[in-house]
């Protein structure tokens, strides 16, 4: 007999079983994961579910059309918004996350702008804003201030001084900004903030965007372009990422070693004595771990180290191949000579991305400590992704350090 034709009648629904059984809060939070279209479209269910979408705890907005086009169901889709945001007035938001494109009239920002004010007075307090397309639209005449917002994610907008003035928001903790525009922005502020983390953004030629967060924690700085930001001194900083790949102004175009040999060089003259495009090292010289990647031609290979300061709280740091130049190895000396506490250094040499596939540690003989380099500094590990003269070449320069290595106990790494 089948397992259905057991003689049994199934129970009776009672309208209570399943998702109807759960309490409203949990019905509300769960609605909170849905695109704002299907929440709203949950009132159908039941006469219990014809209010709940506007007490979801989240709101999920896409009004995006195709780029290069503005077709009608984009205006439909603003005008959704428009009543969505009316309709459900001002219940507090835990999370919201707008997700926009092909906004190219000035009716579109205005919309935009009017829908970011009224969720930061829904006391939202996690709030993304994703352009999808990148094509660094303008929110002129915005502010954010609330005292409830503890994140902000801000992707592919032009940002001006009043958006990057974040002083108003005191409870925010976490910042990041993706292939963001700040060619009209002199300075990032927040006395709050603990992350920061900016990826694939633009700067001024003209300037450096000052960074102000005495509060931060971590930083990421990724793969910056035109001019590099500079940071005001950081004392609670314990982690901080930076690489600089070949976007970046602040370099030498005579040179491709990163450190320009030329004694009079008229690229590097121009911006050595010009103190406005000078990098300030001081923001991030308080970090306890610390990985520099530079990929590009930078100034700070040569400029900046004659005013190099000490990184005090130095205790991991990881560098790559441009810190390696020979024949005198001048900028990873004198970052090591800079580093007082410096207890584990990693060398990633001519590797892209993290492809490296030797490894190899040197031991420091601890019987003749220099003292050029501190002397909690007892192994050096070199990553690469081949073995040849360079390598060589930086491992014979450690050996002066008094660290041996032995290509006998060179480690394969699994990529």
């Amino acid at each position: 007999m089948l397992p259905w034709k057991n003689g049994k009648k199934a129970p009776v629904a009672t309208g209570r079983d399943g998702i109807d059984a759960l309490p409203d809060g949990v019905l509300e939070h769960i609605l909170g994961f849905l695109p704002a279209q299907d929440a709203v479209r949950t009132c159908v269910l039941a006469r219990r579910w014809s209010h709940l979408w506007k007490s979801a705890t989240a709101l999920h907005i896409m009004c995006v059309g195709p780029c290069g086009e503005e077709p009608a169901f984009l205006v439909e889709r603003q005008k959704f918004v428009d009543n969505l945001l009316r309709v459900r007035g001002l219940i507090p938001l835990e999370r919201c996350e707008l997700r926009i494109g092909s906004l190219y009239q000035d009716d579109d920002i205005i919309h935009l702008v009017h829908w970011i004010q009224h969720v930061v007075l829904c006391q939202v307090q996690m709030l993304r804003v994703d352009n999808v397309y990148l094509d660094g639209i303008e929110l002129n005449d915005l502010s954010l201030v609330s005292s409830h917002l503890t994140r902000l994610e801000v992707i592919g907008i032009s940002l001006n001084n009043d958006l990057c003035d974040l002083t108003g928001c005191p409870s925010l903790e976490y910042l990041e900004f993706g292939y963001c525009n700040f060619w009209c922005t002199a300075k990032i502020s927040s006395v709050s903030l603990k992350y920061l983390s900016i990826t694939s953004c633009g700067y001024s030629k003209g300037f450096h965007t000052l960074i102000y967060t005495p509060r931060l924690v971590s930083l990421r700085l990724d793969d910056h372009w035109c001019g590099a930001p500079c940071f005001e001194i950081i004392p609670s900083l314990h982690d901080a990422f930076v690489r600089v790949t070949g976007e970046c102004v602040d370099c030498c175009m005579d040179d491709d070693s990163g450190y320009c040999p030329v004694e009079n060089c008229f690229f590097c003259d121009s911006v050595e004595h010009d103190s406005s495009k000078c990098l300030n090292l001081d923001g991030l010289s308080e970090s306890e771990n610390l990985s520099w990647i530079v990929e590009s031609k930078m100034f700070i290979l040569k400029r900046d180290l004659k005013k190099w300061p000490t990184f005090s709280r130095l205790k991991t740091l990881l560098l790559n191949e441009q810190w390696c130049v020979a024949p005198d190895f001048h900028a990873l000396t004198c970052i090591l000579k800079h580093s007082p506490v410096l207890e584990k250094l990693t060398l990633q040499l001519f590797c892209k991305g993290h492809k490296h596939k030797f490894g190899m540690k040197g031991v420091r003989n601890s019987v003749d400590l220099s003292a050029a380099i501190s002397e909690h500094l007892m192994i050096v590990e070199v990553k690469s992704a081949v073995i040849d003269e360079s390598i060589l070449k930086v491992l014979k320069f450690l050996s002066t350090l008094n660290f041996r290595f032995s290509l006998d106990e060179v480690e394969i790494l699994e990529d």
